[in-house]
């Protein structure tokens, strides 16, 4: 199987999953310019898309094409058949008629170069999403404001911005458009002048509102008249000082409109949540408001009378992959998950004693902290921290399946045990390595210790190897590596030793960065390169590697692999599969019409002892993953899939709220 850019991969899994099955995943990832939609029939929202940050390994920007579904209580991750391209800055909306979401525009790329702008209509059943080939369309654009008219049964969509090809030219479009479920009709040209227009159904008066600002910052707010397709100002006495990038929704059981973020006037990021009583604007003191943001997801669900807000971009930070609940006035955060969030860097350890998984720490854009959690017979549960590891950055834990203890070697060196009961530290002594991160460890069954390797320390990539017996830190200064971080590093059952392979660092102190296929192997006294491997995988760091005990080979998933592309190099986030007998390197070949999963970084791979499979989660690829999957001994992986909860039942409408 070859190496496989993030978006071809989505792709290939949506062609094999025929079934949409929801997949065992805490949340969506942080991202900005996603959308989200309610569906009253399900009493569920659908969020798709969105925009990462900078991601710093590959220095690109993914559009995404991941589809969601919020519960009420929970994200489960759905995995349709077909779906739209990546994209962000869309228009999405819930089409009650024909009971499916509809999906139209928005962009994918950064730069003139790669951007792709969209004008393309999808529609998603609840199973799969289908491009809707339909006579007329709005042209191609970004920012576009829209809503669905339950009365007319009409989607409404206004204006939007396009960008010429070189990037030099951007027109904000002033054109109203209805789609009534089979074409796009065009119902003006002209129209208000407004930038990012935010639009909402208001259902006790029947009708259509659009809130944004010129090209001076100046609020506007509007009415349609369906009838004449046009627009009617409306002149609220208090208006909101940030609507650049907000996000809007309508509230049926008050019958008020709810505005939260948006960018002011003053080009500062809000975080004030306002309402709007049918005649004037009033903002809400004491909401409680979450982090400033712009860009994010908003929906309201009528069932459980919340507005839910995902995402954004925070002031003077990264993507929001957080959901908030807004009701009585308030706003809350989602209750916690039943499952560990998105993350990468994290420990993932297999006991075969206790017949579980356990996960310690971790990183995402939102900081997770010292987490403790047990895997076990497919189900998460949290453990507590009492007395436990706090600040322990990212980790390495292994299991010493002769003390029968877990043990955390924290980035500061600091090393924490836990015997099933409790946990215990050691006081640092002046033989113990100096603070790293990204360094790899594993318990050595043949000189029974724990084998610290590399990483980063505050200057520069490391070589040192490290020791430790349950008491006392040894170091291991014979015939070291080459200095890196990141390697794979497992302690190998045909070998009977501690062995590495790739990473990422330098030859010498002060050589060029590199990424190395190289392998070396550990006898407790030095270390020894394995030369004249054949098939050795590709250049990476960050892959996943466990060794699986029903076939006593080594597997290697993923990882950031360094890639030619014509005369230059770059990097690829990797989805390959490869195992190790101790003497060679196989690639894997998947089943037919088999799935994969996406490819990534810094995730985990373990045996899980209490369903005997190999199991893979989260990572990391230019966004983080919280996907759960199993590999058999046929080399096929399946999802850990989990069913959303039952709708529950929509209080009844005020009168005059519509259908």
């Amino acid at each position: 199987m070859s190496v496989l850019t993030r978006y071809r991969t989505h792709l290939l899994i949506c062609a094999a999953l025929l079934a949409a099955p929801a997949l065992f995943a805490a949340a969506p990832s942080g991202r900005t310019a996603t959308r989200m939609a309610w569906n009253s029939k399900t009493t569920h929202s659908i969020l798709f898309g969105g925009s990462t940050k900078v991601d710093a390994g590959t220095q690109s920007i993914y559009d995404l094409a991941d589809t969601w579904e919020w519960t009420g209580s929970q994200w489960v991750q759905r995995y349709p058949a077909q779906a739209p391209h990546g994209r962000s800055f869309h228009t999405m909306v819930y089409d009650s008629l024909r009971d499916r979401m509809l999906v139209f525009g928005g962009k994918s790329g950064t730069t003139a170069a790669n951007t792709t702008i969209y004008n393309d209509t999808w529609a998603f059943d609840g199973d799969n999403w289908a491009q809707l080939n339909t006579p007329n369309q709005p042209s191609a654009r970004l920012y576009a404001g829209s809503a669905y008219d339950s009365v007319r049964d009409k989607w409404v969509l206004f204006g939007g911005t396009f960008t010429s090809t070189d990037g030099k030219t951007v027109t904000n479009l002033i054109d109203t458009w209805e789609f009534n479920g089979t074409t796009w009709t065009q119902r003006s040209t002209t129209g208000p002048s407004i930038i990012k227009p935010i639009m909402a159904y208001d259902t006790l008066n029947n009708r259509m509102l659009m809130v944004g600002t010129d090209d001076k910052s100046a609020f506007f707010m509007y009415a349609y008249d369906s009838d004449a397709g046009a627009w009617n100002a409306i002149t609220p006495t208090t208006k909101p000082s940030c609507v650049v990038d907000a996000q809007m929704a309508y509230q049926t059981h008050d019958n008020k409109l709810v505005l939260f973020g948006g960018v002011c006037n003053d080009s500062l990021i809000s975080g004030d949540t306002w309402e709007y009583d049918g005649t004037d604007w009033k903002k809400v003191d004491g909401a409680g408001d979450p982090d400033r943001a712009s860009a994010e997801a908003m929906t309201y669900d009528g069932a459980r009378q919340t507005t839910i807000m995902f995402g954004g971009t925070l002031a003077f930070g990264n993507p929001s992959g957080t959901t908030n609940l807004y009701n009585s006035h308030v706003w809350h955060p989602a209750p916690e998950s039943h499952s560990p969030a998105p993350r990468s860097l994290f420990s993932f350890v297999s006991n075969p004693d206790d017949k579980l998984i356990w996960l310690f720490g971790g990183q995402n854009d939102a900081g997770i902290g010292s987490e403790f959690w047990k895997f076990q017979d497919g189900e998460w549960s949290k453990l507590s921290l009492d007395k436990g590891p706090v600040g322990c950055g990212t980790s390495n834990g292994v299991y010493d399946n002769d003390r029968k203890k877990l043990v955390i070697v924290c980035s500061d060196t600091s090393v924490w045990e836990w015997d099933g009961a409790a946990w215990k530290t050691f006081t640092a002594s002046k033989t113990q390595p100096q603070g790293r991160t990204f360094s790899s460890a594993v318990y050595d069954q043949t000189i029974k210790k724990t084998v610290l390797f590399g990483g980063y320390g505050s200057v520069n990539y490391l070589d040192e190897t490290w020791t430790w017996d349950g008491a006392t830190w040894t170091q291991i200064k014979k015939d070291r590596p080459t200095s890196r971080a990141l390697a794979a590093m497992w302690f190998d059952p045909t070998l009977k030793k501690t062995v590495i392979f790739g990473g990422i660092g330098r030859k010498t102190s002060e050589g060029r960065i590199e990424r190395f296929n190289d392998m070396w192997s550990f006898n407790g006294s030095g270390w020894t390169q394995i030369k004249n491997v054949a098939n050795l995988p590709t250049p990476r760091y960050g892959a996943q590697v466990a060794v699986d005990p029903r076939t006593n080979k080594v597997l290697l998933f993923g990882g950031l692999v360094l890639r030619m592309n014509g005369a230059t190099q770059d990097q690829v986030y990797s989805n390959d599969l490869w195992s190790w007998d101790g003497t060679t390197w196989t690639q894997a070949q998947l089943a037919a019409n088999g799935t994969t999963p996406p490819p990534r970084e810094n995730g985990a791979l373990a045996f899980d002892p209490s369903t005997n499979q190999m199991t893979l989660f989260a990572g990391y690829s230019g966004f983080y993953l919280s996907d759960l999957w199993q590999l058999d001994t046929k080399n096929t992986w399946t999802v850990m899939a989990e069913s959303a909860e039952t709708p529950v039942v929509i209080p009844p409408r005020r009168r005059g709220a519509g259908h």
